[in-house]
């Protein structure tokens, strides 16, 4: 057929049958509606392939199918009068997108910024909680043995224990000087400008750093252990005490560095066995020596505080034994493989580098050491105030000193580290998409911290509330001074929330670099304690050693506040409607707990440490059950547990 005959056919069948053209496609004549109903035909087949697969691929799928049907009429206007060149270009194009669409369906989608790290908050969250809460229970439990072993001496032994602490725990702030923290910061912040040389310079010059501050604040607190020991309490037995902390002074700031660097590259599981693993030996420890000390002569109460307190010393043993297995199994990743680009970055001079460490770090002693700051002004004045205007004993005021002391911060400070736990997880968090995240995203993440904070310690503190008189009792010695000891216990775990809120917002603001308002929060609570000081010990005792406390917190908070609702938008009140939920929840889980507590201790036919131990264990299980029910079902599962929730009873689950 000449090519005038084909024209003229085509001409035909275009009036008589309203068709558009034929195309040639795989040596077959195909109209736009075969075309077009070939191609509906492969789109069902796919999308009935494709609708078995997880929502992240059904999400390219449809954009590649979108994208195809706007290339088919493109395709299906095409006529024979094309040149075979033409035809060839188009085939080439059909193949090339065909491929770019598969290339499209088979590509999975990242998860955005604000769900990957609201999944790192609360994992990290999760696992230094579980460390901290495990090794604060050990570091508390042993007190049930400990002080059964010392019998009439315990309380006394108690508060000198706590006494070398108080002093040993300033000790270790300034040793470090909050350079773990600064450490994890760093490192976040390298890792996310992929600056893997400055890294392994961070963790070297650290280290170093870590050896030489501990040798010389270790042979501090051993020589000045006599002058300490006057300015305390002027107590002569607080000076082996201090003697026995010395090496743990001299070893905990390497230690320390090497914690931060773990947290820096969200490594939080081995920082959480450490902590474990070190109480663990520890307690063994305490325990073993109590027992050997005591069968040899059974009034040498102080020989068994000594040996108690260099416990801490063979726990940061064992704890150097975790961390060298996680650098064994997670070097690669605490040693990543440089990029090509790395080469051209210039390295950074040793000095350049301890004073970027110390720049950021000297913040985190008000930090990390806030909460003994302030039981220290409890430690250097509350005898003094007692002497002025009470006859009081020397025993007399130290037993009173443990009861509103050194008693209830041991059982509080099982809970206080849930706020440590969150705000070391948020620290690296924020500290690395600072740089790189919107406001928005910043924002996101704060309510995030906020809001698992109020869902974590607003449980921890009121059910402690709860069964304090079951608790106490389960932990202390059964005498005349139970009553106070649980009202004290009572007021405490109110002010571990504010202890707690206090922590966490200063790592916050440390790590969005604000530490202007943390100093300044800081130092204006604590002149509001040592005003308060005086006055309200004078008529409360002890009770006003405490009030003096959480007043001085509560004003450092709101000032804390102040400033990030004014810098980023960002209050309690943003999650106000979460927080009504979570108060009315854990209002409900107060009244469960509260009053099995009190059924049980009248019903209970015993007043031992074994049946307060079970009244404590069956009113706190019975209160956590409700609370989880009211949580669930008010949907803060979800956003906790996430895909994890297909594991909780349907019965729990919110309505959808």
């Amino acid at each position: 057929m000449t090519k005038q005959d084909q024209l003229d056919d085509q001409h035909k069948r275009s009036h008589n049958g309203g068709r558009v053209d034929e195309t040639e496609i795989n040596g077959q004549s195909l109209t736009a509606e075969e075309i077009l109903a070939r191609a509906k035909i492969q789109l069902q087949k796919r999308q009935d392939d494709q609708h078995q697969e997880p929502s992240r691929m059904r999400k390219n799928a449809n954009r590649s199918r979108r994208t195809k049907r706007r290339l088919l009429p493109e395709r299906s206007i095409e006529t024979k009068h094309q040149s075979s060149s033409d035809d060839n270009h188009q085939d080439d194009e059909r193949a090339t997108t065909h491929t770019t669409q598969q290339r499209m369906i088979e590509a999975p989608i990242e998860p955005s910024t604000t769900e990957t790290s609201q999944a790192t908050l609360v994992k990290g969250s999760a696992w230094l909680s579980l460390g901290n809460i495990l090794s604060r229970v050990l570091g508390a439990v042993y007190i049930v043995p400990w002080m059964a072993l010392l019998g009439v001496y315990a309380n006394q032994a108690n508060a000198l224990f706590s006494q070398g602490y108080n002093i040993y725990a300033i000790f270790l702030a300034i040793a470090t000087m909050g350079i773990p923290a600064a450490i994890s910061k760093l490192v976040a912040e390298y890792n996310a400008r992929q600056a893997v040389y400055q890294s392994r310079q961070l963790m070297r010059q650290s280290i170093l750093l870590g050896i030489v501050l501990g040798l010389v604040f270790g042979s501090i607190i051993y020589v000045a252990a006599p002058q300490l020991s006057q300015w305390s309490i002027k107590n002569d037995s607080l000076v082996p005490v201090l003697h026995s902390l010395a090496p743990t002074v001299a070893l905990f700031p390497v230690m320390s560095m090497i914690r931060g660097m773990f947290q820096g590259y969200q490594l939080m599981h081995v920082s959480a066995l450490s902590q474990v693993i070190e109480q663990i030996a520890r307690v063994i420890y305490m325990i073993a020596m109590a027992v050997i000390i005591l069968n040899i002569d059974p009034q040498n109460w102080r020989g068994v505080v000594v040996q108690s307190t260099f416990a801490a010393f063979i726990g940061a043993v064992f704890s150097f034994t975790v961390f060298a297995w996680g650098w064994l199994k997670y070097r690669h990743v605490m040693l990543p493989t440089p990029q090509n680009d790395d080469a051209v970055i210039e390295t950074e001079s040793t000095r350049q580098i301890i004073f970027n460490i110390l720049a950021e770090s000297w913040p985190f002693i008000i930090i990390g050491s806030a909460i003994t700051l302030f039981q220290l002004v409890d430690q250097f004045s509350y005898v003094r105030i007692m002497s002025h205007f009470f006859t009081d004993s020397q025993a007399e005021l130290s037993t009173k000193f443990a009861l509103f002391s050194a008693n209830p911060n041991k059982i509080i400070m099982i809970i206080v580290p849930f706020a440590t736990s969150i705000a070391s997880t948020a620290l690296p968090m924020l500290s690395g998409n600072r740089a790189v995240l919107s406001l928005n995203d910043i924002q996101g993440q704060l309510k995030q911290v906020l809001k698992l904070f109020v869902l974590v310690m607003l449980p921890s503190a009121l059910g402690m509330f709860a069964i304090a008189a079951p608790l106490y009792k389960m932990f202390y010695p059964i005498d005349s001074t139970n009553q106070e000891g649980i009202y004290l216990l009572q007021y405490s775990s109110i002010m571990a929330i504010a202890f707690s809120l206090f922590m966490l917002l200063s790592f916050v603001l440390q790590a969005l670099s604000e530490v202007n308002i943390v100093i300044k929060s800081f130092a204006v609570g604590l002149v509001v304690k040592i005003m308060l000081q005086i006055p309200l010990v004078r008529y409360f005792e002890g009770m006003g050693a405490l009030m003096a406390s959480v007043v001085g917190m509560v004003i450092a908070i709101l000032y804390m506040l102040d400033f990030l609702k004014r810098a980023y938008g960002v209050s309690l009140y943003s999650i106000s409607q979460d927080i009504w939920y979570m108060f009315l929840a854990n209002i409900v889980m107060m009244i469960v707990a509260g009053g099995s507590a009190f059924i049980l201790g009248h019903l209970l036919l015993s007043n031992t440490r074994l049946f307060n131990t079970l009244n404590a264990l069956i009113s706190a299980a019975l209160g956590g059950v409700v609370l989880l029910f009211f949580y669930f079902k008010q949907g803060l599962g979800d956003e906790v547990l996430g895909s994890k929730m297909r594991y909780v009873p349907n019965f729990f689950k919110a309505k959808k």
